[in-house]
């Protein structure tokens, strides 16, 4: 079986986000964590691989996603799609430029899109400045993300300053006939605005016919109604669900330092769950113990005020140690410790926050995979993991959820298992 649509995504959360909003529309999708993806791909409609590329560096992101690229191109989809975050996570360095230049460069393709908006959560472009609920991205609370910190609202320039492709800018209305003026007039890569949900139908209207996209999520909210329209691809019966291991209670693993994870760190406390602070210091030396989780519901989460944001980027500046591989240290040393408690005692499920974290535990637990489910809120489904642990995975991007989420998925694992 063929599958429609394929994309490589920067880190794992992203890739679940992607893989939701393409299971909500009907698509049987996956999430590769562990290559070969040729081992998984079967029986799906949609297939999406997880690079990681985001906290690499430029180089490494390239040689990367060109090796996921050429691996996802082979299963023949109509659509290839580069997946980063709806707030354009990159520094002005990389690495979404150098990502859309391993994609183009190992399909041949001469020109694609750039659409980071997601309208559904609150992100939106206008004559190529990005919004983050009505205010621009250098305003917003990504203005002082730990790993890429985004000053810059003007994606055209932004993202200009990662490819020596020449990026143009597709203003409001997007529609094929400026895609097709742009592409005449020499642009390779093009920004799209897109400020609505309306909106967002006519621009996957207008990007349709193309084989290689980039952006949030959002294309997969309007793309498959377009794929069924002209006999592209079509809803199959339900598949059996993956066998789930039986375990108890629920782990929630929280390594993002962003303003929506604190405040849903805050909601699960005040509703009673045992909670557990990891010193980043200790998680960066590798010497943090331990604890001896208790609790129907565990919260393991770092310490991330602004003071402890502040230790770890003084230590990485003084040893030479950049902002990105200080954040993987971290997440890795903290996928351990996870891996220590769910060998001891199997979880009924697991949800974590922040996609670096994601990332480390997926491959430290040896995951391999997961079938996506529906999403509980947007860009958040529920999954279930089809390698050496078969429990219910959640992946959370930092910035993603309500108040309540921890709470909400829960409840849907409950009625799950």
């Amino acid at each position: 079986m063929r599958p429609v649509f394929c994309a490589a995504a920067d880190d794992d959360t992203g890739a679940t986000d992607l893989a939701g909003m393409l299971a909500d529309e009907g698509l049987r999708t996956v999430l590769v964590i562990e290559p070969p993806i040729e081992r998984w791909a079967e029986g799906y409609d949609a297939v999406i691989f997880g690079t990681g590329s985001r906290a690499l560096t430029p180089q490494e992101a390239y040689e990367r996603t060109r090796e996921a690229v050429r691996a996802l191109a082979g299963l023949e989809p109509r659509v290839l799609q580069i997946k980063y975050c709806s707030t354009f996570d990159s520094t002005p360095e990389g690495n979404i430029g150098q990502s859309l230049d391993a994609a183009m460069d190992e399909t041949g393709e001469t020109f694609t899109v750039a659409l980071p908006a997601l309208p559904v959560n609150g992100r939106t472009t206008y004559l190529g400045y990005h919004f983050v609920h009505g205010k621009l991205l250098s305003e917003s609370p990504m203005r002082d993300h730990p790993l890429t910190p985004m000053r810059n609202p003007n994606l055209v320039t932004h993202l200009q300053s990662q490819t020596a492709r020449r990026v143009g800018l597709a203003a409001h209305p997007v529609t094929r006939e400026k895609l097709d003026t742009l592409r005449s007039q020499g642009v390779e890569i093009a920004i799209l605005d897109c400020v609505s949900g309306s909106d967002l139908t006519n621009v996957c209207e207008a990007i349709a016919h193309l084989r290689l996209i980039s952006g949030s999520s959002a294309p997969a909210m309007g793309l498959p109604a377009i794929w069924r329209r002209e006999g592209w691809w079509r809803p199959a019966d339900k598949a059996p669900a993956p066998e789930v291991n039986r375990g108890r209670g629920y782990l929630v693993v929280a390594g993002s330092c962003s303003v929506a994870t604190r405040g849903q760190n805050e909601w699960i406390e005040s509703q009673g769950a045992s909670t557990y602070v990891l010193d980043p210091m200790e998680l960066m030396e590798g010497s943090a113990p331990k604890p001896a989780v208790q609790g129907e519901v565990v919260l393991l989460r770092t310490a991330s005020s602004p003071e402890d944001i502040a230790r770890v980027h003084d230590w990485a500046s003084r040893q030479g140690v950049s902002a990105a591989e200080a954040g993987l240290r971290i997440a890795y040393s903290m996928a351990r410790i996870v891996e220590e408690i769910v060998e001891a005692a199997p979880p009924a499920g697991l949800i974590v926050a922040g996609g670096e974290t994601s990332g480390a535990i997926c491959r430290t637990l040896e995951f391999g995979a997961l079938e996506v489910g529906r999403n509980i809120e947007p860009g958040v489904p529920l999954c279930r993991a089809l390698g050496r642990f078969r429990f219910p995975v959640v992946l959370k991007s930092g910035n993603f959820g309500s108040r309540d989420f921890f709470g909400k998925a829960i409840q849907r694992m409950k009625e799950v298992t």
